[in-house]
C-alpha cells in the first residue's frame, strides 16, 4: 500500500475517532438546525453513547432520561442512526434516525406509560381520565416537527373517568394507525388515521380519527355504555345529546392544530 494511502486512512480513522469521542453538547451546539422544532437539554456523553436529559418538541417537554447509542451501519444509507432508550412518565424503546434535509424517522419502537403523561405530549394535560398506554410504533416520519406519516398500535387499558368521587372504569381501547396517501392526481400531502375498537369493559367506542398535513384534524366517534354498565356511566352518557337509534352517542369535530399555516 503507497504511504499516501496509508496517510489518508490515518487521517480518516483519526478524524472519525475524534468525531465519535467529541462532546455531544459541544455537537449539538455547533451543527443544531436552527429553529428547529425538537430541542435538547441536558446532553451529556459523545456521540458513540449518551444521554439527554429532555426533549422537547415545539418548547413543550416530550421525553426525559433517554439513553443512546450510535449505529454506524446505516451511515451508507446517510442517516445518521441511535438505538434510544429509557424515560420516565413514558418509557421509550426504539430506533431514531436523523436525515441530512433534517427529517426525523422513529422505527421499531415500543413506549408505555400513564395515559395522563400521553395527554400531556399531545398538549391536552387537563383531560380527567387515567389509565396506561401502550404504543408499538412500527415507523414514523417527521417533518418539520410534523407526523407525515405513521403506521402502528395504541392499546389504553384501564381508562377511567376521575371527574367522580369514585373514579368510573370506562374499559381498553386499541387504536390501529395507518398511512393514506393522497390518490393520483389530487393535491395534498398523506393523511394519518386512526381506527378506534373497543376491547373490553363497560363502553362499547369505535371511530375514525384524521390528522391531514395542513394540521387539521377531525373524529367521528360513536360510543354507548353496555348493558351491564351501572347508573353513574349512564348518567354521563346522557350528557352527551341525543343517542341514535341503536342507543349510540356520536361525538365529531374539526379543527386545526397550533403552528398551522394560514390559508
Amino acid at each position: 500500500m503507497k504511504t499516501r494511502t496509508l496517510v489518508v486512512v490515518g487521517v480518516l480513522v483519526l478524524i472519525w475517532s475524534l468525531l465519535m469521542h467529541a462532546p455531544a453538547a459541544n455537537l449539538y451546539a455547533w451543527f443544531a438546525p436552527k429553529n428547529s422544532p425538537v430541542e435538547l437539554y441536558g446532553l451529556d456523553g459523545d456521540i458513540a453513547r449518551g444521554k439527554v436529559q429532555t426533549v422537547s418538541l415545539g418548547g413543550h417537554p416530550l421525553l426525559q432520561s433517554l439513553r443512546w447509542r450510535f449505529q454506524p451501519w446505516w451511515l451508507p444509507l446517510l442517516r445518521l442512526s441511535f438505538a434510544v432508550e429509557g424515560g420516565q412518565d413514558l418509557n421509550l424503546d426504539g430506533r431514531v434516525a436523523l436525515g441530512p434535509a433534517g427529517g426525523v424517522d422513529v422505527s421499531g419502537a415500543h413506549a408505555g406509560g400513564g395515559v395522563k403523561a400521553m395527554l400531556g405530549l399531545a398538549g391536552i394535560p387537563f383531560v380527567p381520565v387515567d389509565g396506561q398506554v401502550r404504543l408499538n410504533l412500527d415507523s414514523l416520519k417527521l417533518r418539520k416537527g410534523f407526523p407525515s406519516s405513521a403506521a402502528g398500535t395504541l392499546e389504553v387499558h384501564g381508562l377511567a373517568w376521575t371527574l367522580v368521587k369514585d373514579p368510573q372504569p370506562l374499559g381498553d381501547f386499541k387504536a390501529t394507525i395507518t398511512t393514506e396517501r393522497p390518490t393520483t392526481g389530487t393535491s395534498g400531502g398523506n393523511t394519518i388515521k386512526a381506527v378506534i375498537e373497543p376491547i373490553a369493559g363497560p363502553v362499547d367506542a369505535s371511530g375514525e380519527v384524521h390528522l391531514l398535513a395542513d394540521r387539521s384534524y377531525d373524529y367521528d366517534l360513536q360510543l354507548k355504555a353496555r348493558d351491564s354498565s351501572n347508573a353513574t356511566l349512564n348518567n354521563m352518557m346522557q350528557s352527551l345529546g341525543q343517542p341514535d337509534t341503536r342507543g349510540y352517542y356520536h361525538l365529531r369535530n374539526r379543527g386545526t392544530l397550533a403552528g398551522a399555516p394560514p390559508r
